[in-house]
C-alpha cells in the first residue's frame, strides 16, 4: 500500500506543474512567443515587478529635467498628438540631440482635406523654454501648463499626388493641460511593465536595461488655435490632445519599431498608448494613460496588441485592433476611426521604425555669437575679429556683423571696420563721476524713485554725453584702429566712415531696437569720427531710446558699444526681407532699392524699387514681380561728405540680375544664421556688399486670438456645460491673467476638492476660463451625483443657482455617459458630510474669523523680489483653507434649501407658482446678512450729513476730496465712516480679481455712493416676519407635519446662509491681503526697472511674474502689453449676451436684436421676493451708468455683485438676468423686502430706461405697461 501510495503521490506531484501550467498560462494561439507563457512564468513575473517596483521608486525621487546636457547617444524628445471629432489631426516630434543636433517630424491633417507634412534635420536654435527650427517654434509658457506651437514656413500638401505641391502655411497654437502628468515610467502600471518583461526570453540580465533607457513624462491636454494657408484664411481648431516629454538614449540606438496610438472620443475620453520593440532587449513593452469624461487621469492596466504582426514590412495594416482594459477600441489605418466604449471617436497611429546612424541626415552650423567667461578688457576690436564676436563686448549689432564676415563668402564683402567696445563705454562713465551722477538721476525717474519729468532730464543727459571729451587712451585705441583699417585700402582713396550704435540688445533675436539710437554718415576725418561715436553714446538717453527700453522692461542704464565701418560709395542700395515681411511667407523675398545709399529706402523718404522673388523648396530663386518707384530722392557720397539729391526719369536701381543674386545670397545668410533676416546691401561696381544682417523679430508675434485663448480652459469634448450664473457676479468683467492664475486657481482647487473629493492642481476643472471670462463647467461643479433619471432635488438646485431649470434630458445623458451613476452609498456618505459640515460651521466661523483678523503677509524693507513672490506663493495653500470653509458654507446653505423645498413639493414633481412662491417666501426671512450692512452704514451716515445741514455742499465735492470734507466738516459722519471701512474696506465691485482696488484702498468710491444716499432719502424699510409667520403664510404645506419640519428648517436656512455671506466676507478680506502684497511688489518690480508700470503686474500670471524676476525678458513685456491693450482682454463690459449655458468651446454669441411686437410686454423669471410694484425701469449694465438711476426706479440689469449694495435702498424693486435664489441680489433683495424676479432673459434689450413696468414678484413676472 505505501508502495502505491508514494507513486501515486510523486506521480501527481509531477504532472501538477503541467496541468496547471497548460490550462491557465499556456495559449495556443501559435502567433508568437509574447503571448506564450514558458515554465517559469510566474517567477520571472515576481522578479520583474519588483526590479520594475525599484526602478519606479528611483525615479520617483528624481524630477526629470529636460536642461541636464547629454552625449551623442542620448537626446530629449518632445511629441505633441492631437485629434478632433471633425477629422482634423496633428502630430509632432521633435527630437534634440547632442550639439543642438535636431529632427522634427510634423503633421498636419484638415477636415477639408488638405495633409501637410514635413521632415528636417538640422541644427536648432536652443534656450532655455524655447525651441526653433526651420519655422517651427516651442515655447514653455509655463511648466505642466501651458505650452506654444508656432509653425510659418513651407509644407508639402500629400493630398496632392499629381505633383508635389508646397504650400505656405502658418499655425499658431497653444496647448493647455487638462490633468496631471504621468510620469515615465514611475506613473505607469507596474503590472503591465511587468507583464512585457515576463513574457520575453530572457537570455541574460540584459532585460533590466529595456527599463533604464528612457524616462519624462506625458500630459492629456488641447490645442487650440488656427491655421492659415495661402488658398484660405483662419481655420479655428480645437484638438484633445497629449504631450509627451522624454529624454533619455536616443530612438536610433534603443528601438527596432514602435506603435504609438492616441484615441479621443466624443465624450472626451483620451487614451494615449505606446507599445515599443527594442533592438537588444524587450521585444514588446506597453505602456500608457488614460484621462476619463470624469476628469480622472489614470495608468492603462492591460493591452492585447502583437508589434510583430504590426508593419513588420514598414507597412501599416488596414486594421488595428486594440483591447485596452476597461476600454474597449478598433482602429483602422490612418487616420483612424474608433469606438471607446459605444462612443464614437478618432485617432493617431504612428508606426516608427528605426533609423540608426545620421549619416543620411545633413546638418550645418549655425551661426551663433561668441559665449566667454570673461569677457576680454579691449577698448577697440576690428569688425573680422574672433572678439568681435562677443554681443556682451561688441554689443548686438556689432556681433552680428562679425559673424556676418566670418562666412568668407565670394559673393559678397562686408566692408571692413572696428567697434569701440562696452569697455570704453564704461571706462568713460568711471572717468566722469558728474556724468554718472546725472544718469542716476535718469534711472531714479524712470524707476519712479524721484519725480522729475522724464524727457527733460534725457535731454540734459544727452548734452551732458556730447560735452564730455573722450579719454585719451580710448581716442589712441580708435585712431590705430583706424589707421589698420586704412593700411588694406587705395591709399588715393577718401575713406568715408558709417559711425553706427551697438546697443546691448541691439538687434537680437527677442527685440530689434531699430532706429531707437542714432546712425552718422559719411565721416571724413578722425575728428568727426570720434564726436560721432561721443553723439551714438549720447543717443542711448535720448527720451526715445529711453522709454523703448523702459517700455521692454529693459535696464534704463544699458551700455552700448559703437560700429565705425568703412563706407561704400554704392551705385544702389537697399533692404532685402528673406521672408515676405507683410504675409511672413518664406517662399517670398521682397527687396527694395534706391540708387546711391540706402539711407532713403530704410528711413522711408523716397518711394523704392520692390522686387519680389520666389524661393523653391531647394532655396532656388526667381523672379515673379517688380514695380518701380518714383526715386525722388537719392543720398550719394560726395568728397565732402553725404548728400541728398532730387532725380528725375523712371530707370530701374539695380538689375534683374542683381536681384536674383540678392535673393541666393539671402538664402545663404538664412541657412546660415537659422532664421530669417532682414538685410541692408549695397552694389557698388557690380560688387554686392553687405552692411547689416539682423534676424526679422515680429515672425512669431502673438495673434489676437491667442491672445484671448491663451488661458482657456482646455476643451477636450463638446459635451461640457459652461454658464457664466454666480461666476459673472464676483468676477463681472474679464478677468486678469494674474486674478486667473491666483485667486481663480485657488477658489477652483477649493470647489474641486468639495465636489470630488480630489484636487487637480494643473488644471481649473470646476471653475474654468474661456475669453479671459469665469464660468462654471456644472456637471464637475454642481451636478456631480447623477441618476438614472432627474430627480427633484437636481431642478432645485438648478433654481438656486441659475434661477430656473437647466438640467434637462440631453445634459442629463451627457452626465451619465461622463460621469455614470453615483451609488448609493456615495450619496449617503455626502449628505452626512454635509450634516456634519453643519453642525460644526459654526465653530469653525469663529477659528476662521480669528484667523483672518490676524493674517498678514510680513513683507520686510530688505527683502527681495524673489523672496516676496515665494511669500506669495507659499500663501496660496492658506487662502485656500478659506476658500474650503466658504464653499463648505455654501454647499450647507443649498443643501438646506433644497431639502427644504422638496419637503414643501411633498408627493409633487411638478413645480408650481405656489412652490416658487413659498421658496421665495422662506429665503425672504433670512436675516443678518452681512452684505446688508453695507448700505444701512452708508445711509447713518447720509442721514448725519442731512441732519447737520451740509447735503448740497457735500454733493458737489470731488469723491477724491471726500474723506478730507467729512474729517473736517462733518467728523461724526467722518467716525462712522472709519468703522464702514474697518468692517468693510475689504469689498469692492468685482471683489474677486486682484486686479480690483478695495474700498479701503480708494475710499473715494465709497464717497460717491453717500453722495448718492445723500440726495436722495432712503425709505426702504422690510417688514420682519417670525418663523412662526412665515410659515403661516406657506400656501403648499398641507398638514402640521410638513410645517414642522419646514419650520425646523427655517431656522437652519436662516444661520447658513448668513454664515454663508459671512465666510464670503472673510475669504474677501484674506484675499485683499494677497491683493496688497502684489501692489507692493510691483512698486518694487517698478522701482527695480523691471516693469514700467505697477498696473502691468495685473496682465502677468503669477507664474510670468518670477520669470521676470529671474531675468528680464523683454518678448514677455512685449506680450503684455498686447494683453494691456486689450488685445483678446476687455477690462470693462459685461458679456453682452444674456444666455447663460453654452456648449464647450462655443463661447457664447451675441444674439441678434429681439423684435418687440406692439402692445404689452411680459416676461417671465423665478420670483425671489414677495410684492408687486409699479414704477420707472432704469436699464443699466455697469456701475459706470447708475448715474441713471432715480429713487424708487425698478432696476433692470444684468446682475450684481457687493458694489450694487449701496443703491438698493433706492429701489422699488429688482430685475436680473443672471442669478438664482442665492445670488447676490437676490440676498440683498430679501434683506430689504424689495420684490425680486431673477433669472428674467434679454431684459435688459427687451426694456428699456423711461418704461414704465409692473414687477410681481409673487408670480415671477414684468410687464411693460
Amino acid at each position: 500500500m505505501d508502495l502505491i501510495y508514494y507513486l501515486g503521490f510523486y506521480t501527481a506531484l509531477f504532472f501538477i506543474p503541467f496541468v496547471v501550467y497548460f490550462s491557465l498560462f499556456k495559449k495556443n494561439s501559435g502567433r508568437s512567443r509574447y503571448t506564450n507563457r514558458d515554465w517559469f512564468y510566474l517567477l520571472k513575473r515576481y522578479y520583474a515587478r519588483k526590479t520594475v517596483k525599484k526602478y519606479q521608486d528611483r525615479f520617483r525621487r528624481k524630477f526629470f529635467n529636460s536642461e541636464e546636457s547629454f552625449d551623442e547617444e542620448h537626446s530629449n524628445s518632445q511629441l505633441i498628438y492631437g485629434v478632433d471629432q471633425k477629422g482634423n489631426s496633428f502630430s509632432l516630434k521633435f527630437t534634440l540631440r547632442h550639439g543642438n543636433l535636431a529632427e522634427v517630424y510634423l503633421s498636419l491633417r484638415l477636415a477639408d482635406g488638405n495633409h501637410y507634412n514635413r521632415h528636417v534635420s538640422r541644427k536648432a536654435k536652443i534656450s532655455r523654454h524655447i525651441w526653433k527650427i526651420n519655422g517651427l517654434t516651442m515655447e514653455l509658457l509655463e511648466p505642466l501648463r501651458r505650452l506654444r506651437i508656432v509653425f510659418n514656413g513651407l509644407l508639402r500638401n500629400i493630398n496632392v499626388t499629381e505633383y508635389e505641391k508646397v504650400e505656405h502655411v502658418r499655425f499658431n497654437f497653444i496647448f493647455n493641460t487638462s490633468g496631471s502628468p504621468t510620469f515615465i515610467p514611475h506613473g505607469m502600471d507596474p503590472d503591465l511593465l511587468a507583464e512585457s518583461l515576463t513574457r520575453d526570453t530572457w537570455r541574460d540580465g540584459s532585460w533590466k536595461d529595456s527599463l533604464l533607457d528612457q524616462h519624462g513624462y506625458e500630459q492629456f491636454g488641447a490645442l487650440q488655435g488656427f491655421v492659415k494657408g495661402d488658398s484660405y484664411d483662419d481655420y479655428i481648431v480645437n484638438l484633445p490632445a497629449v504631450r509627451s516629454k522624454l529624454g533619455g538614449l536616443d530612438d536610433r540606438f534603443l528601438l527596432n519599431r514602435a506603435l504609438r496610438i492616441f484615441l479621443a472620443d466624443d465624450y472626451g475620453n483620451l487614451i494615449s498608448l505606446v507599445v515599443k520593440s527594442f533592438e537588444h532587449g524587450c521585444s514588446q513593452l506597453n505602456y500608457g494613460s488614460a484621462i476619463l469624461s470624469s476628469n480622472f487621469v489614470l495608468p492603462v492596466k492591460g493591452v492585447d496588441i502583437l508589434l510583430e504582426n504590426i508593419g513588420s514590412h514598414k507597412t501599416i495594416p488596414d486594421m488595428i485592433k486594440v483591447q485596452i482594459e476597461e476600454n474597449g477600441c478598433e482602429c483602422y489605418s490612418i487616420p483612424a476611426e474608433c469606438d471607446m466604449n459605444s462612443n464614437q471617436g478618432r485617432a493617431v497611429c504612428e508606426l516608427w521604425f528605426n533609423k540608426t546612424g545620421l549619416e543620411d541626415l545633413k546638418y550645418s552650423d549655425l551661426l551663433f555669437g561668441k559665449k566667454v567667461k570673461i569677457v576680454p578688457d579691449c577698448l577697440v576690436t576690428n569688425i573680422k575679429s574672433e572678439e568681435s564676436k562677443i554681443a556682451e563686448l561688441a554689443g548686438g549689432k556689432g556681433s552680428s556683423l562679425a559673424l556676418l564676415a566670418s562666412l568668407n563668402s565670394k559673393d559678397y564683402v562686408v566692408p571692413d571696420g572696428l567697434i569701440v567696445t562696452v569697455n570704453a563705454f564704461k571706462r568713460q562713465l568711471e572717468a566722469r563721476p558728474a556724468l554718472n551722477k546725472v544718469l542716476l538721476l535718469l534711472d531714479d525717474i524712470c524707476c519712479g524713485r524721484k519725480d522729475c519729468k522724464l524727457e527733460e532730464i534725457c535731454t540734459e543727459t544727452v548734452e551732458y554725453f556730447k560735452k564730455e571729451i573722450l579719454l585719451p587712451q580710448i581716442v589712441n585705441a580708435i585712431l590705430n584702429e583706424i589707421d589698420n583699417v586704412k593700411m588694406s585700402c587705395n591709399m588715393q582713396e577718401v575713406v568715408a566712415w558709417a559711425v553706427r550704435s551697438s546697443a546691448i540688445g541691439e538687434d537680437s533675436e527677442e527685440l530689434s531696437a531699430a532706429g531707437q539710437n542714432e546712425t552718422f554718415l559719411g565721416c571724413l576725418t578722425t575728428e568727426e569720427v570720434l564726436r560721432s561715436v561721443t553723439a551714438c553714446w549720447a543717443s542711448l538717453f535720448t527720451f526715445q531710446s529711453v522709454n523703448y527700453r523702459r517700455q521692454h522692461g529693459l535696464p534704463v542704464l544699458s551700455q552700448m558699444a559703437v560700429v565705425v565701418q568703412k563706407m561704400v560709395r554704392a551705385d544702389s542700395a537697399g533692404v532685402l526681407f528673406t521672408w515676405h515681411p507683410s504675409t511672413s511667407n518664406p517662399s517670398q523675398m521682397v527687396i527694395t532699392s534706391n540708387f546711391g545709399l540706402g539711407e532713403t529706402v530704410v528711413s522711408g523718404h523716397s518711394d523704392p524699387d520692390t522686387f519680389v522673388l520666389n524661393r523653391t523648396w531647394d532655396d532656388k530663386v526667381c523672379l515673379i514681380g517688380s514695380s518701380i518707384g518714383a526715386k525722388n530722392k537719392v543720398t550719394r557720397m560726395t568728397e565732402t561728405g553725404v548728400e541728398e539729391a532730387v532725380v528725375e526719369g523712371e530707370r530701374w536701381s539695380i538689375t534683374e540680375e542683381q536681384a536674383l543674386c540678392l535673393g541666393r545670397v539671402g538664402a545663404v545668410l538664412e541657412e546660415a544664421f537659422g532664421s530669417p533676416r532682414d538685410v541692408e546691401w549695397a552694389f557698388a561696381e557690380g560688387r554686392l556688399y553687405l552692411l547689416q544682417a539682423r534676424p526679422i523679430t515680429t515672425l512669431t508675434s502673438w495673434s489676437e486670438f491667442e491672445l484671448t485663448h491663451e488661458l482657456d480652459y482646455p476643451v477636450l469634448s463638446d459635451k461640457l456645460i459652461f454658464t457664466t450664473a454666480n461666476a459673472e457676479e464676483v468676477f463681472p468683467n474679464c478677468a486678469s491673467a494674474l486674478s486667473q492664475t491666483t485667486s481663480v486657481r485657488i477658489l477652483d482647487r477649493a470647489m474641486q476638492t468639495h465636489a470630488q473629493r480630489h484636487c487637480d492642481p494643473y488644471v481649473s476643472k470646476s471653475l474654468p476660463v474661456s475669453h479671459h471670462r469665469v464660468m462654471i463647467e456644472i456637471l464637475n461643479s454642481l451636478h456631480t451625483n447623477v441618476h438614472g433619471d432627474i430627480k427633484l432635488g437636481s431642478r432645485i438646485l438648478d433654481l438656486a443657482v441659475f434661477g430656473h431649470e437647466i438640467f434637462d434630458e440631453k445634459i442629463h445623458g451627457i452626465a451619465v455617459n461622463r460621469m455614470g451613476l453615483t451609488p448609493v452609498l456615495t450619496e449617503v456618505s455626502v449628505v452626512v458630510g454635509l450634516i456634519r459640515l453643519a453642525a460644526g460651521n459654526h465653530k469653525t466661523y469663529e477659528r476662521i474669523r480669528r484667523k483672518a483678523a490676524k493674517l498678514e503677509m510680513e513683507i520686510r524693507p530688505e527683502d527681495t523680489l524673489s523672496t516676496i513672490h515665494r511669500k506669495i506663493q507659499d500663501s496660496f495653500g492658506e487662502f485656500k483653507r478659506f476658500a474650503d470653509f466658504h464653499t463648505h458654507t455654501s454647499s450647507v446653505s443649498v443643501f438646506f434649501q433644497v431639502v427644504a423645498m422638496i419637503v414643501l413639493c411633498a408627493n409633487s414633481d411638478e413645480l408650481t407658482t405656489d412652490h416658487y412662491s413659498d421658496y421665495a417666501l422662506l429665503l425672504s426671512s433670512c436675516e443678518d446678512v452681512v452684505s446688508a450692512e453695507i448700505p444701512v452704514y452708508l445711509e447713518r451716515i447720509a442721514k448725519i450729513i442731512r441732519e447737520e445741514g451740509y447735503s448740497e455742499e457735500f454733493c458737489t465735492i470731488k469723491p477724491e476730496f471726500g474723506v478730507t470734507w467729512l474729517r473736517a466738516k462733518c467728523p461724526e459722519a467722518h467716525s462712522v465712516f472709519h468703522e464702514f471701512l474697518q468692517n468693510h474696506g475689504h469689498r469692492s465691485l468685482g471683489e474677486f480679481d486682484v486686479m480690483e482696488e478695495t474700498w479701503a484702498e480708494d475710499p473715494s468710491k465709497v464717497v460717491l455712493m453717500i453722495q448718492t444716499n445723500t440726495k436722495y432719502q432712503n425709505k426702504a424699510n422690510k417688514d420682519t416676519l417670525s418663523v412662526d409667520e412665515m410659515v403661516k403664510k406657506l400656501v403648499t404645506p398641507k398638514n402640521a407635519v410638513t410645517r414642522m419640519i419646514v419650520k425646523f428648517l427655517t431656522n437652519r436656512i436662516r444661520s447658513s446662509v448668513a454664515l454663508r455671506e459671512l465666510s464670503k466676507s472673510e475669504l474677501i478680506r484674506v484675499f485683499s491681503v494677497l491683493k496688497l502684497a502684489y501692489r507692493e511688489l510691483a512698486r518694487r518690480m517698478v522701482q527695480q526697472g523691471l516693469l514700467p508700470s505697477p498696473t502691468l503686474i495685473y496682465h502677468l500670471t503669477h507664474y510670468e511674474i518670477g520669470q521676470v524676476i529671474q531675468t528680464r525678458n523683454p518678448r514677455l513685456i512685449t506680450n503684455i502689453l498686447g494683453r494691456s491693450r486689450g488685445k483678446g482682454f476687455i477690462r470693462s463690459g459685461r458679456n453682452s449676451d444674456s444666455q447663460r449655458l453654452c456648449s464647450a468651446y462655443r463661447f457664447p454669441k451675441k444674439e441678434d436684436e429681439i423684435a418687440v411686437t406692439p402692445g404689452d410686454l411680459v416676461c417671465k423669471g423665478t420670483p425671489v421676493c414677495m410684492g408687486t410694484v409699479t414704477g420707472r425701469a432704469c436699464v443699466i449694465q455697469t456701475l459706470d451708468e447708475i448715474d441713471q438711476l432715480k429713487l424708487g426706479d425698478v432696476l433692470v440689469t444684468r446682475t450684481t455683485d457687493i458694489g450694487w449694495s449701496p443703491y438698493f435702498p433706492m429701489l422699488s424693486g429688482i430685475v436680473t438676468e443672471v442669478g438664482g435664489l442665492i445670488s447676490h441680489g437676490a440676498v440683498v433683495a430679501r434683506e430689504y423686502g424689495l420684490p425680486c424676479v431673477v433669472g428674467v432673459k434679454n431684459a435688459t434689450k427687451l426694456f428699456s430706461t423711461g418704461d414704465i413696468v409692473t414687477l410681481c414678484g409673487d408670480k415671477g413676472q414684468i410687464g411693460k405697461i
